[in-house]
């Protein structure tokens, strides 16, 4: 046997024996404390969740293409959700930056050095190779990398967040827009009628029936009316505008939507459990991995306070002319311990700060918890008594429709002033509109209440690719 050969021997050897000690020491690793989730309580048994029957894109239930076109154009070309998936990018690339930190660094150099004389000149050829390694005993480097990848989970449910917000400020804003163009439409009408009743008014004046004050009055009244549709066109095109910048627009592009009127109410979402709220709300999951990204983050810290064992290894070889640059070389390995004695409390002070980070960042998970279940029943409560309200407007709209018929059964035998019949008309046309705009806002709780559901199984379409890179019960193994 050679000597190179025994000498390669002992090298594998060596590097076996690097490696199974690498491979043992990392069961030495340490891991965060598991905390434990908010759970809601048995009174929240009523919460009910829509996304297993309508697959969370409730707003098809509209059957509005021109909504839907503009939901999935606003989902590609979105600033801010395009923003979010900027912000994805970044923490993907810091925890891949992290996990370099668990596999060897290797560098490679070579040269060539010219060596002249008088008469003569000569040139040699360099190789150098180096490795090195940390064998992560304490899991410090592994922490590290934990934390990257669930602050790389938390900016993805930060994208499943977006996208919820985004659909439902556009179907909120599509329903302003109908409501104003189904009361623009009552509004028309109502100025017909009141232009009908003026020309009556006038001919009862001419033939002495009606006064001048009559007139006047109705007058008014047909003024008044007509003054209320600049309102409403105006608020049309500021609702345009805004709908074309959340799908990604300029604001003078027309938008094809289509609706007229309120559409039918969408329906209550069916059933679920407590459960399911925080599950498919993307804020309530993206808060928890926060939490546990600081956890990490302070095992690292705490790790960080102990020893560190590093490997290296450095081959060198060099040679008068490149073919022959492999036939001397040298190879040496090394480990070395690298312990904390003094830094005058430096690593104690970030491991102390990471801990706050953490309990900070379980506050704030439990802040949203407590506000995700608030939002629900805060639109529970507005449906129910928008309801309530709806109804008691409707009641109020029929008395004052009874009333204005008496009212001008009444005028018409001359028992009272023409001033009551006004009086009676301006409240049925304000009750009219009134109900429009209840009707409107309850529309706009219902879909407040599905997004308070979350419902996040349809925003992967959100996503650059469509689909997760960060499973969660990988990430939590």
């Amino acid at each position: 046997m050679t000597l190179e050969e025994v000498v390669l021997i002992r090298i594998n050897t060596r590097i076996a024996v690097i490696c199974c000690l690498a491979l043992l020491v990392q069961g030495c690793a340490s891991a965060p404390d598991e905390r434990s989730r908010v759970a809601p309580s048995a009174a929240y048994a009523r919460i009910m969740a829509a996304e297993a029957e309508y697959g969370g894109r409730y707003w098809e239930e509209f059957g509005d293409e021109s909504l839907t076109a503009l939901i999935a154009g606003a989902l590609k070309d979105n600033p801010g959700l395009e923003r979010t998936r900027q912000r994805l990018l970044q923490a993907e690339a810091v925890a891949r930056r992290s996990g370099a930190d668990l596999l060897p660094d290797v560098t490679v150099t070579g040269g060539r050095d010219t060596l002249r004389g008088d008469t003569s000149a000569s040139s040699s050829f360099s190789l150098r190779g180096a490795a090195s390694y940390e064998l992560d005993l304490w899991g410090r480097n592994r922490a590290g990398y934990r934390a990257g990848i669930y602050d790389a989970a938390a900016a993805e449910e930060d994208i499943h967040a977006a996208a919820i917000t985004l659909t439902a400020e556009i179907v909120q804003d599509w329903l302003r827009l109908a409501a104003l163009r189904e009361e623009e439409a009552l509004l028309n009408r109502q100025i017909d009628i009141n232009r009908d009743i003026l020309e009556l008014q006038q001919m009862r004046f001419d033939g002495g029936i009606a006064t001048a004050l009559d007139v006047l009055q109705q007058q008014e009244v047909l003024a008044r009316s007509q003054a209320q549709l600049p309102d409403l066109r105006g608020g049309q095109e500021l609702l345009q505008h805004r709908l074309a910048v959340l799908a990604g627009r300029s604001p003078s592009e027309p938008l094809p939507l289509d609706a007229a009127a309120l559409p039918a109410l969408l329906p209550l979402p069916d059933a679920g459990l407590p459960s399911d709220l925080l599950e498919n709300r993307p804020d309530v999951e993206a808060a928890w991995l926060r939490v546990s990204s600081a956890d990490w983050a302070k095992a690292a810290a705490s790790a960080d306070r102990l020893p560190r064992f590093n490997l290296s290894a450095t081959y060198t070889t060099a040679g008068a002319a490149f073919s022959g640059l492999f036939n001397t070389w040298v190879l040496n390995l090394a480990a070395a311990l690298v312990a904390p004695v003094f830094d005058g409390g430096e690593r104690a002070a970030e491991e102390a700060r990471q801990q706050a980070v953490a309990d900070e960042r379980f506050q704030t998970y439990r802040e949203t918890v407590l506000n995700a279940l608030k939002d629900v029943e805060d639109a529970l409560s507005q449906n129910r008594h928008q309801n309530d309200k709806i109804t008691a407007v409707e009641d109020q709209l029929d008395a004052s429709r009874h009333a204005l018929e008496q009212a001008q059964i009444s005028y018409a035998n001359g028992a009272v002033e023409y001033l009551s019949v006004l009086n009676a008309l301006l409240n049925v046309q304000n009750l009219e509109r009134q109900l429009v705009q209840e009707r409107r806002d309850l529309a706009l709780s219902r879909v407040a209440l599905y997004r308070a559901l979350g419902g996040r199984g349809w925003t992967d379409i959100a996503l650059s690719s469509g689909e997760s890179k960060w499973n969660k019960e990988d990430i939590r193994g």
